[in-house]
């Protein structure tokens, strides 16, 4: 039988928007078997609409700004990603209007910075010139363009996406023999940063667009890529997130390795489950450590699963519990790994938390970030 609404909600706690912490009674998976994969999707469907429907009246009203007062590109894209899986071409549109004029850099008199993303705006403050460009964010802005290229029949939004993709990979560079893509470039300064952080890396979609626009450039890129992500597999299965090559002026008897790393060696879960999306398809052993490390934990095989984990032994840093972002990005790796039993196993909480975060926050309070998450994890569900 499935739980009731009820039931759902009394196995959650939330401690604010984008900071929901799921916990099951006793701190473990259930002792019953999980309902098959197929029991889950009517409620999906459903929790699925009703995010769609939020997202949608945020973008209609112009609501995306956050408490800071900036508009994020990340939030923009992940948004635009959504919208185009889920056919909604006027939302959809909204957004890549909004990203083509306020985040892609296009300036004719500045060729180098084609293409880069700006990471973050402030409305009406158009006079502002940019501070740094967001690696993350154009490789999100370049994945949705190439989603609503497709859904949509636009090829034109395909050559936007290419023409972001190489700008992000003009942020490449070797360091200290360590390849590299560096995490901003500093419009201001005209430097870029001299470290990188993992989730500025997204192989899986780089080969692919590579492959399509048949550019030797980004398949270097994604080649190059895959390298890293492996390089950064962690002793206990989970991914560290920085590099930091100038690191190995320190310790030069050390391997690479050691410019790969996680302060304290503490991972977030929820960044590790990120990174593990990129490289499905082109180093699926990397993403199945990541899934087996949090699914061995879940079953109360191997300790706690919580949101923060030491990369070398794996133990637990702390009692804070997977929140609603660790759920989502955690069952969209076992969908994108097409691991049908673990995905449903996971979806028990993913579901308890959506369903938490839609009965208990205000629909004029926005958080795109969580919501595109939590749609992105639906939509792989509903295409297993």
């Amino acid at each position: 039988m499935r739980p009731s609404r009820r039931e759902l909600l009394e196995v959650v706690l939330v401690a604010g928007a984008g900071a929901s912490f799921a916990e099951l009674p006793s701190g473990a998976a259930p002792s019953r078997a999980a309902p098959p994969l197929e029991g889950f999707f009517a409620k999906v469907r459903e929790l699925r609409a009703e995010f769609l429907a939020r997202a949608a009246a945020w973008v209609r009203d112009d609501r995306l700004v956050r408490p800071d007062g900036f508009v994020y590109a990340v939030d923009v894209a992940q948004l635009m990603a959504c919208f185009a899986d889920a056919a909604d071409r006027e939302a959809y549109a909204r957004l890549r209007a909004h990203a083509a004029q306020h985040f892609v850099i296009d300036n004719p008199s500045d060729p180098f910075t084609r293409g880069f993303v700006v990471w973050r705006r402030r409305p009406g403050d158009t006079a502002a010139p940019p501070d740094a460009s967001g690696t993350t964010e154009a490789l999100r802005l370049a994945k949705a363009l190439w989603r609503g290229a497709r859904a949509f029949v636009a090829p034109a939004h395909r050559e936007l996406a290419l023409t972001v993709l190489r700008g992000y990979a003009r942020h490449a560079t070797v360091d200290h023999g360590v390849w590299m893509v560096r995490n901003y470039f500093g419009f201001g300064t005209r430097s870029f940063a001299s470290n990188s952080f993992l989730v500025d890396y997204d192989p899986d979609f780089v080969q692919v667009a590579a492959a399509e626009a048949n550019d030797a450039d980004l398949l270097h890129v994604a080649r190059q890529s895959y390298q890293l992500v492996r390089s950064a597999a962690t002793p206990a299965g989970l991914l560290y997130d920085l590099v930091q090559p100038e690191l190995k002026t320190m310790y030069p008897l050390l391997p690479d390795a050691v410019v790969t790393f996680s302060p304290n060696d503490i991972v977030q879960l929820s960044n590790a489950c990120t990174v593990a999306l990129t490289v499905t398809e082109g180093a699926p052993e990397v993403a199945r450590r990541v899934l087996d490390f949090a699914t061995r934990r879940f079953s109360g095989a191997s300790g706690p699963l919580r949101m923060y984990h030491y990369g070398r032994t794996g133990e637990a840093v702390n009692d804070t519990y997977p929140g609603i972002n660790e759920w989502s990005t955690l069952v969209r790796l076992a969908c994108q790994l097409r691991d049908r039993s673990a995905a449903a196993r996971l979806l028990e909480n993913a579901v308890a938390a959506w369903d938490y975060y839609l009965d208990r926050t205000p629909p004029e309070e926005v958080d795109a970030f969580v919501a595109s998450e939590a749609l992105a994890s639906m939509s792989a569900v509903l295409a297993l």
